[in-house]
């Protein structure tokens, strides 16, 4: 009965996913032919449907089995990062396939070449955004991911069950936990305890849970029989601490039978520094092209809204601890600083918050029309010049002020070997809720976990996170 039920549970993500797939290819072949031939019927023309409509059932095909085969379906355990580098693999070379396909069928002539770009591009962005939401819509139900049983010492395996249940996107749902050496059996988290080893058996042999969670593999090996667990779980997980290693694009290798991890720091080697360069500046130069009519109209809406300059300059730390000029539109007024030491001196939690965050929601420094320009982050966009005279990347950890060098610690030794970015992975991440101690943990996450494919994802995720109007 319960292998039946987790079957059915499977087949149930696995259903949604392949529908959802099959829906975001079809608008993306359907909406490229129609923005493609748009003209051509206004002109009396009109669109080949039977060969689209062909190409659209072998197109949706390619794309499904491939997926199948570079394990999305059901795609439990990939970080989105490497989801959307699958996805785009995936769609890359079912578009191949439908070339080399109407080309048998002499059907090339037919279909445009630029029906094939914008196809791509569509197809990658709709199934993309599509499981995006997916998972942001039912990670949180019951049935929503694989049942495993953590293992460790419970202040161990406290710490894991709190990212498994942060990170529920993942499909890795914690069902129990085992502290062999507890006399308490305590939830946690709303996680049930397994009081013994004959227990443990038990509950395996009962169950169809089929993967387990070594928190302290160095110290559960000498406490379990290794024939035992490697014959009743197929799928074994290893939690090694690699902070503040990256662990994104870790790579295992076998020397002779022994198990061993390389992680790399990408953004420090020159030439992906130089790589991560050439992107920033073809992005940078792509917005401001098309953002330069905005520009006028931001800051028209500056100048009329209060007295001041349009554009607000201040000391940043750049690379290496360097002091340059970071540009944005103003968005406070010009007693700015005697408002806020006459906040934070009579209102003691303004003053907790300030503390915490070095920011406050209802900050009265702010403009009027600088709540909406931070709201959609509209005031960002003069860094545009700082991306291009150098001191910063579209890309990267949060630009810091001078007098916040002695509470960033340690990780100013991180953070500061690199430009700061306009926005980066704590702004999407984490956004305004987090705290500075948890913006320096996800700024030296981004350093330590960088590839172009995560600055590729943070971009798309900028987008999601301006368009609900959270704020960078």
């Amino acid at each position: 009965m319960q292998t039946a039920l987790l079957e059915n549970r499977s087949s149930v993500v696995n259903f949604l996913l392949v529908f959802l797939d099959t829906f975001t290819i079809s608008a993306a072949v359907l909406l490229s032919a129609t923005i493609r031939y748009f003209l051509q019927t206004l002109m009396g023309g009109a669109i080949n449907w039977p060969v689209i409509l062909n190409s659209l059932v072998f197109y949706v095909i390619f794309v499904i089995l491939l997926a199948w085969l570079n394990g999305l379906y059901p795609g439990f355990g990939l970080p989105a990062v490497q989801e959307m580098q699958k996805i785009l693999y995936v769609v890359s070379l079912a578009t191949v396939f439908l070339g080399m396909f109407l080309f048998l069928q002499q059907l090339g002539l037919a279909y445009s070449r630029s029906v094939f770009v914008l196809t791509w591009f569509l197809s990658v962005l709709f199934m993309m955004l599509g499981r995006f939401a997916l998972r942001n819509r039912f990670s949180h139900f019951s049935w929503w991911g694989i049942p495993m049983i953590v293992i460790g010492s419970r202040d161990r395996v406290t710490p894991v069950i709190e990212k498994l249940l942060q990170s529920r996107r993942l499909g890795f749902r914690p069902a129990y936990y085992f502290d062999p050496d507890s006399v308490t059996h305590a939830p946690i988290l709303n996680v049930l305890a397994i009081e013994s080893h004959q227990a443990l058996q038990e509950l395996v042999s009962q169950s169809t849970i089929q993967h387990v969670v070594f928190t302290d593999p160095i110290a559960d090996f000498q406490t379990f029989d290794l024939a035992w667990v490697r014959d009743v779980f197929p799928n074994i997980l290893f939690v090694l601490d690699t902070a503040p290693f990256g662990s994104l694009w870790v790579r295992t290798i076998d020397i002779h039978g022994t198990l061993a991890v390389e992680t790399n720091y990408h953004l420090l080697n020159k030439q992906e520094m130089i790589i991560k360069r050439i992107f920033d500046m073809v992005l940078t130069l792509l917005l401001l092209l098309v953002t330069w009519p905005i520009f006028i109209l931001l800051a028209l809406l500056v100048r009329l809204d209060s007295r001041g300059p349009v554009l607000y300059t201040q000391k940043r730390l750049g690379k290496s601890g360097k002091l340059f000029d970071s540009y944005k539109f103003r968005t406070m007024y010009k007693d700015a600083d005697k408002k806020l030491e006459e906040v934070l001196a009579a209102d003691p939690e303004a003053f907790a918050e300030y503390q915490t965050y070095h920011k406050l929601a209802n900050d009265p420094r702010v403009t009027r029309m600088g709540r909406v320009f931070r709201r959609y982050s509209l005031d960002e966009l003069p860094q545009f010049i700082n991306v291009l005279k150098g001191d910063m990347n579209l890309i990267g950890p949060r630009s810091y002020l001078p007098r916040e060098l002695e509470i960033m610690g340690e990780y100013a030794q991180v953070i500061l070997k690199v430009k700061p970015g306009i926005t980066g992975w704590w702004q999407v991440m984490g956004r305004n809720a987090t705290s500075f101690k948890e913006r320096l943990q996800l700024d030296e996450y981004y350093i330590s976990n960088w590839s172009i494919w995560l600055d590729i994802y943070i971009m798309i995720k900028t987008v999601w996170v301006l368009l609900r109007g959270e704020g960078l």
